[in-house]
C-alpha cells in the first residue's frame, strides 16, 4: 500500500517538474517559465526592470551575458510595442520580481528590410534569452536609486583621483618594469621592438591586448586578433598603438585623463588607471 502511494506521489512530482519548466506560448510568446511566485510584484507598464540575462543562439553559444554587478535593465513596454508580438519585452512582461524564464524570440521576426543575418544566427531557428528577474522599480523609485549611486561613485571616483600619483608609483615599483613616461602623461615599456615603420593616425592595428587595473584584474582582452583604428579608441590607447612596430609587444600604463576620464564606462570606474598589455601582430595603411 504504501509502496504505491510512494510511487504515485513520485509520478505526481514529475508532472509538477515537467509542467514547470514546459515551454509553452503565452500571450504570443514562446516561454519556457523554471519559476514563479504568484505573490510576487507583478509588472506593470513604464517600470523599470533590473534582470539577468544570458543570450544564446540555437547552438547554445553564448552571445551575451550579464551579471550581478552589471544587471540588464530595461522598462516594462506595453504588449506589441518593440515592434512585433512574442518579443522579448513582451515576454518580460509575464514574469513577477525573483523569477526566472527562458524567452525564445524567433530570429527571422529580428530582421527586417531584407537584412543578412550574420554567421552566428540561423534562419528559422529562436534566440534564447534566459532571464531571472532582481528588482522591479517604479520610475520614480529607480530615479532615486540612480541619484544614489551616482553621488557614491562620485565619491569613490574624488577619492582614487587623490590617490592616483601614489599608486601609479607604487605599481611602477612593485613591477619592477623600466617604464618610460610621455607627454601625455603615458607610461609605457616597449619589451619587443618589431619591425617595420609606426603605424600612425589613420592606420589600422591588428592586435591582441589584455586591460587590467592596478590590481591586476582583468576587465577586458582579446580572444582573437582585433583591428583598432588608431583614432577610434580612447586618447592613451591611440598613442599606445602608434609606439608599436610590426610584431611589436608593449605594456601601457595609461592615467585616467587620456583614458576614460571621471565618469564609470561599464566594468570601468571612474578615475582608473589602466594598464594594457598589447602586441601588435599587424597593421593597414590608412584603413586600407
Amino acid at each position: 500500500m504504501f509502496k504505491r502511494i510512494s510511487v504515485v506521489l513520485l509520478a505526481a512530482s514529475m508532472m509538477v517538474a515537467c509542467d514547470k519548466n514546459r515551454v509553452e506560448v503565452k500571450e504570443g510568446v514562446k516561454i519556457q517559465i523554471h519559476s514563479h511566485d504568484d505573490k510576487a510584484r507583478k509588472l506593470k507598464d513604464g517600470d523599470i526592470i533590473t534582470f539577468l540575462a544570458k543570450i544564446q543562439n540555437s547552438a547554445d553559444s553564448v552571445l551575451q551575458e550579464s551579471n550581478s554587478t552589471q544587471p540588464a535593465r530595461a522598462m516594462c513596454q506595453p504588449a506589441g510595442a518593440s515592434g512585433f508580438k512574442g518579443s522579448f519585452e513582451d515576454g518580460l512582461r509575464l514574469l513577477s520580481v525573483g523569477d526566472s524564464a527562458t524567452i525564445y524570440v524567433p530570429v527571422d521576426s529580428l530582421v527586417k528590410g531584407g537584412q543578412q543575418l550574420p554567421p552566428f544566427l540561423k534562419k528559422g531557428s529562436d534566440l534564447k534569452y534566459t532571464v531571472k528577474i532582481i528588482k522591479v522599480q517604479s520610475k520614480a523609485e529607480f530615479e532615486k536609486d540612480m541619484a544614489a549611486e551616482q553621488a557614491k561613485a562620485k565619491v569613490e571616483s574624488d577619492a582614487r583621483k587623490a590617490q592616483i600619483p601614489q599608486l601609479i608609483a607604487d605599481y611602477v615599483k612593485k613591477s619592477g618594469l623600466p617604464f618610460k613616461t610621455a607627454p601625455s602623461g603615458l607610461q609605457y615599456v616597449i619589451s619587443k621592438e618589431g619591425t617595420g615603420e609606426n603605424p600612425k593616425a589613420g592606420d589600422v592595428c591588428k592586435c591582441m591586448y589584455v586591460g587590467k587595473f592596478l590590481d591586476g584584474k582583468v576587465f577586458d582582452k582579446s580572444t582573437s586578433p582585433m583591428d583598432m583604428p588608431i583614432g577610434g579608441m580612447i586618447p592613451g590607447f591611440n598613442e599606445a598603438l602608434t609606439m608599436l612596430k610590426k610584431g611589436g609587444k608593449g605594456t601601457f600604463l595609461i592615467p585616467p585623463q587620456i583614458g576614460y576620464g571621471e565618469a564609470a564606462q561599464g566594468p570601468i570606474p571612474g578615475n582608473s588607471v589602466l594598464i594594457f598589455e598589447v602586441e601588435a601582430l599587424d597593421f593597414t595603411k590608412g584603413g586600407n
